[in-house]
């Protein structure tokens, strides 16, 4: 008995929570800007946030952004170590000075996007290649 009891505590107790806030997501969604906001493994998949201001965002760190688009977002010197990118619009965007260390730009469309200076450390590039430069 004391043992169910205690298999049904545990079941009961939250066991993780998102690392993002809320209220930036949603500023996010409504205004396309989120300027040095935390949305660290946040999941904007098929999100329309183009032209988003998302400069320095400090953390966007493992967040999903599979089939996103994200055309012309400022993202200049965003941290985006482990995001999901996967089919993402990032036509013309501005991603200079951005952490990419180990994103997945999988079949990104990146026409046009400015990547002067960014980190690509075991990033999928958007051909499938696994990039090992600046490592």
């Amino acid at each position: 008995m004391k043992r169910a009891m205690a298999i049904l505590t545990l079941a009961l107790v939250p066991t993780g929570s998102h690392a993002w806030d809320e209220a930036a997501l949603d500023r996010l969604r409504e205004t396309k800007t989120c300027e040095s906001c935390d949305l660290s493994g946040a999941d904007l998949r098929w999100a329309n946030v183009y032209e988003a201001e998302l400069a320095g965002a400090d953390n966007l760190v493992n967040a999903v952004l599979n089939g996103a688009d994200l055309s012309g977002a400022n993202l200049y010197g965003a941290n985006l170590q482990g995001t999901a990118l996967r089919g993402a619009n990032l036509q013309g965007a501005e991603m200079s000075w951005a952490n990419l260390r180990s994103a997945d730009l999988n079949g990104a469309d990146v026409t046009d996007a400015k990547f002067t200076g960014a980190i690509f450390c075991k990033t999928t590039m958007p051909d499938g290649s696994v990039n090992d430069d600046n490592c």
